[in-house]
């Protein structure tokens, strides 16, 4: 009899914490994240990533581009003006499918262009589900951003400089140089070099430095860190009770995952 008992109050407790998770999940955000789409460049194959990215978005409260999603540097766009359009147009284009869901736009290196910004901010005061970013987004316990301060230890201030020499930067056209970085993709030679110089304890490491310069640790109640920037994907890789993780990049030949977590 006793034992009868305590196994219908211990189905009676799984029940109750069932219940609890069930009620816990309809609070939850469901968060997706790609980054390093790099639209624009001809190395980048993100359309065959573009039904998965709208399915994403279709399931998602919160969508977040981090960084370099276009790619105004090596852009095969007839002109800086046309591509700034069709931007704008793709960004018009993910907030329609599905306004429930809040599309944020952290901009990249390759991204972040003054006349670009200025459109940002229009579009922003426009759609009440977009929102643009130029260094970082804060989303309860975890952090998005591009990830230069992966390359080396950099403050905040350093990363403003870093970025104000490719806010007016045109596209390269000599295609020699493009022909160079053809060749490097295609042989995967920057992965390779950034696979051996910039290890994923190093990277942690100088993202880490970077974000307590802004308050940013786990300290503060960071649990999770999502980069992009250097093309390897990452899957929570812990460094001082933090995780960091990367999509990859939709170069042609490599990786690309859309990372999905879950926050209250």
């Amino acid at each position: 009899m006793h034992m009868l008992t305590s196994l219908m109050y211990t189905l009676l407790y799984l029940n109750f914490v069932i219940f609890l998770l069930c009620q816990m999940e309809n609070f939850m955000k469901r968060i997706s994240v790609v980054s390093d789409l790099h639209i624009f460049c001809g190395r980048s194959v993100w359309k065959n990533k573009l039904r998965a990215i709208e399915d994403a978005i279709r399931s998602s409260d919160i969508f977040v581009l981090n960084g370099d999603t276009f790619d105004f540097r090596w852009s095969n766009s007839h002109s800086l003006d046309f591509a700034f359009e069709k931007a704008i147009d793709f960004l018009r284009h993910l907030t329609s499918i599905n306004p429930e869901c809040h599309i944020h736009l952290n901009l990249g290196n390759h991204d972040h262009h003054s006349e670009f910004c200025k459109r940002l901010a229009e579009l922003e005061k426009e759609l009440p589900n977009f929102s643009w970013h130029p260094y970082y987004l804060r989303i309860g316990t975890l952090v998005f951003l591009h990830g230069e301060p992966t390359e080396r230890k950099m403050s905040h201030k350093q990363l403003e400089k870093y970025r104000k020499k490719w806010e007016r930067k045109r596209p390269i056209t000599q295609p020699m140089l493009d022909n160079l970085y053809d060749l490097a993709v295609k042989s995967k030679a920057h992965v390779i070099l950034t696979r051996m110089f910039f290890t994923k304890r190093r990277i942690a490491r100088n993202l880490l430095w970077y974000l307590k310069s802004l308050g940013l640790d786990s300290n503060s109640g960071i649990t999770d860190v999502y980069f992009g920037h250097t093309h390897v994907p990452v899957a929570n890789f812990r460094y001082k009770g933090i995780s960091f993780h990367n999509s990859g990049t939709a170069y042609k030949g490599m990786k690309l995952n859309i990372l999905r977590t879950l926050i209250l």
